[in-house]
This record gives structure tokens, sequence and C-alpha cells, in this order.
């Protein structure tokens, strides 16, 4: 059983009744799985059983409701049995974003933005980690109550200004191309077979990440980029070949794997519209990417930064 479908069914069985008692009206309460953890990203499984699998869910309120309600409710979630479907449940607090129960709005997004309100300039959409977005919008929702929670999901999930993703998507371009197709073949020539490596997976990473950036979605946690991207609707078809880079030994064979990868993903920048270059390095279409930015921050800063 995956964690989130535990989750939903922990919720069905006790969950629902507390929204019932608690938010009558519906407007008041969100509830779900989201958050850290490989179960909010559907990607658990009989390995990632040996720590904080349980049954748990969130109960998302706002201030005003919390000042109403917070503590009945947070006292009426831990009064849930302790054990459903032969897992156990550890006690939450109100104020803990860490594995389920009450917790408010701007605390549990803060866990992710270091924010208590949802990011404005373009400097702080870009500081926060692509894995922190991804683990703010992930998961499952199975209730809607709170108007605040859906704006923040939605924004998080959905309101990255064009040039914070233009940004990031010409820095990621730029480090692709630097150590899949520069140093790559480099290091291969010198001999230098740990530095080799270590460019086929910084190359893998970056390109990864880039394939989530045309998606326009945001790439979660280093270990689960491979099984995240063959998700997404554009240029999952490259995830063996990123498999391969990663995992085959080194030598030419994997020149010509990066190439190909990089090829798909200049033709899909172009197609976009994100890039002019009419070249297969990465670099070009870095640069193309990087002249469409009008924001005066984040045009200053260095091509790679982001």
């Amino acid at each position: 059983m995956k964690g989130l479908e535990l989750g939903r069914l922990y919720f069905e069985e006790y969950g629902r009744e507390l929204i019932r008692k608690f938010d009558p009206e519906g407007n008041t309460i969100s509830a779900g799985l989201s958050g850290y953890g490989s179960e909010c990203e559907g990607f658990d499984d009989d390995v990632s059983r040996d720590h904080d699998f349980e049954p748990r869910f969130y109960l998302w309120i706002d201030d005003e409701a919390d000042r109403r309600i917070g503590f009945k409710l947070m006292r009426a979630y831990n009064a849930l049995p302790r054990e459903f479907m032969g897992f156990g449940r550890t006690a939450h607090s109100l104020y803990s974003a860490g594995r389920g129960g009450v917790v408010t709005v701007r605390d549990f997004f803060e866990t992710f933005t270091g924010l208590t309100r949802l990011p404005e300039s373009s400097g702080e959409w870009l500081r926060i980690p692509e894995y922190a977005l991804a683990a703010a919008v992930n998961g499952e929702i199975f209730v809607n109550g709170s108007a605040e929670f859906d704006l923040y999901r939605e924004t998080l999930k959905n309101g990255m200004p064009e040039d914070v993703r233009r940004k990031k998507l010409a820095s990621r371009l730029a480090l692709a191309a630097q150590s899949g197709q520069y140093n790559y073949p480099r290091m291969l020539r010198r001999g230098d077979t740990g530095a080799a490596a270590l460019a086929a997976a910084e190359f893998a990473l970056k390109g990864l990440e880039t394939v989530f950036i045309l998606n326009k979605s945001h790439a979660p946690y280093y270990k689960w980029l491979f099984r995240g991207a063959a998700r997404q609707k554009i240029l999952s078809e490259l995830v063996a070949d990123f498999e391969y880079v990663v995992n085959a030994p080194q030598g030419e064979e994997k020149v010509e794997r990066i190439e190909k990868i990089c090829a798909a993903i200049a033709a899909e920048a172009v197609r976009q519209g994100y890039s002019d270059a009419r070249d297969d390095y990465l670099e070009a279409h870095a640069v193309s990417v990087f002249r469409k930015i009008r924001d005066p921050y984040l045009s200053s800063l260095h091509l790679m930064e982001g």
C-alpha cells in the first residue's frame, strides 16, 4: 500500500467526521497529504517504510480559524486511533508541520518557502529551491475548504513569474553545456575518469532539472529526478538516455548520448519560444534565453546563477 492511499483511507475513516464537526459549512478546513517524504510524491515502496510511514493527513486552517478552533481541532486529531491497518501513528502538535496534523496555512508553507507570505519579488521566487516548491504542491488534497490554502498552493504551483522561469532555464542550460558537452569529453581525452564521471552526473542533474522547467513543473529532490521526469508530458523519453549517461562505462558512446539529449532539449526550447538559437550546443540557447529576460534584477545576475 502506498502512503497516499493509507492517508486517504485514514482520513475517510476518521478525518471526514472532523470536517463535518468543525467545518459544517465547508469553507474553513482543507485536508490532504502533502510535503516532504517519498509517500507525498507517490514514490514510496517497501524500502521506504523503514521510517516515517504512518496513517496521517493534514488539516490546514487559516489564522482566523486557528484562533477559533485550532486548539480543539488539534486535540480532536490527536485523539484519533493510534493504530490503523497495522500501522502506528505518532503525536503531532498544533504548530508542527512535520508529519501531519493541524497546521496553519502560513506555517505549513513557510516550511518550504522560508516566507510568512507568498513570494512577491523575482529574487524571492528564485531563492526557493525547486525541491521545496515541488514538496509544497505535491500529494493529494482530500477536501478543499480553506481559500487561503488554495491560493498558496495554486500560486506556488503555477504562479512563478515567466522571467524567473527563464532565469532558471538559462542557468541550467549553461551548466548542462559546461558539464556535459564541454567538460565530459575533455576529461575523457585526459584519461581523468573520476572527473569525467562527475561531469556526467552533473550533466544528468542539470539536464533533468531542465526537463521539469520545460514542463513548467518543479523538480523534486535529486533522488526522485529520474522517476519524476518519467511522469512529465514533455521529454520524458529522455529518461533512459540520462540513465545511460549516469550508469554506462565512460567512453565516446556517452558523448554521443549527451549530444542526443542536448539536441532534443534545444529543439524543445526553440519550440516553446524560449530560445532563438540554431545550434545543439546548449550554451547558445542559454544565452538566447537569458537575453529575453526583462526583469532588471534577474538580468543583472550571472548566466549560471539561479
